[in-house]
């Protein structure tokens, strides 16, 4: 279940000088309390949402939305706005969000570093994820490293989820008496084309 929705809270209150009450006719006594509105999800801030103002007389005690006071409360209020900020912490599920997104943008940054170098330097029993020519997701096994290329034993199942291949590599799925001769370059076509999804050793 997902709990979202608005919240505000008080930013900061102020003196409004010059300002007549619409009840009692004072004209020294009209504060604004300005609360800064945002949106949370499981009440964590996620981007602010504006900011509403609520006036009071102090010397009736009576309370006023905006649009009931004059073009002269509207013109102060607008001008006292301007001097309260958003605190950072309002921002606080944006900058969550941007911290996963850069943590993996370098996962997979340092992720790929690491195919790369187990792709040059191929090991028996290195297990290679790939992606079909169908869009599934299988394995294939290292028998054997040569020079310029590598025997390989192909897993007899496919998974239409990358999450999927870990259920499909076992040890009985790869038939040992057959294999596949891949070259060097084979490889490195197959880790260009984006098709290479994973190196395990």
């Amino acid at each position: 279940m997902i709990i979202y929705g608005y919240r505000s809270t008080h930013l900061k209150t102020g003196a409004l000088p010059n300002v007549k009450c619409p009840n009692c006719g004072s004209q020294t006594q009209m504060t604004t309390s300005v609360y800064g509105r945002h949106v949370h999800i499981f009440w964590i801030p996620l981007f602010p949402a504006g900011k509403i103002g609520v006036f009071e007389c102090q010397h009736c005690h009576k309370g006023f939305k905006k649009k009931a006071l004059g073009q002269d409360a509207k013109l102060a209020y607008k001008n006292f706005k301007t001097t309260v900020k958003t605190p950072i912490w309002k921002y606080s599920g944006l900058m969550i969000i941007a911290l996963l997104v850069a943590l993996g943008f370098y996962s997979s940054s340092k992720d790929k570093e690491r195919v790369q170098q187990l792709v040059k330097e191929p090991a028996m029993f290195d297990v290679y994820t790939f992606r079909t020519e169908q869009n599934y997701y299988s394995t294939f096994k290292v028998s054997q490293v040569f020079e310029d290329s590598i025997y390989v034993n192909y897993n007899n199942f496919e998974t239409n989820k990358l999450t999927g291949v870990k259920d499909i590599d076992k040890k009985e799925n790869y038939q040992d008496s057959l294999y596949y001769v891949l070259t060097v370059n084979d490889i490195k076509a197959l880790e260009a084309s984006g098709d290479l999804m994973d190196v395990c050793r």
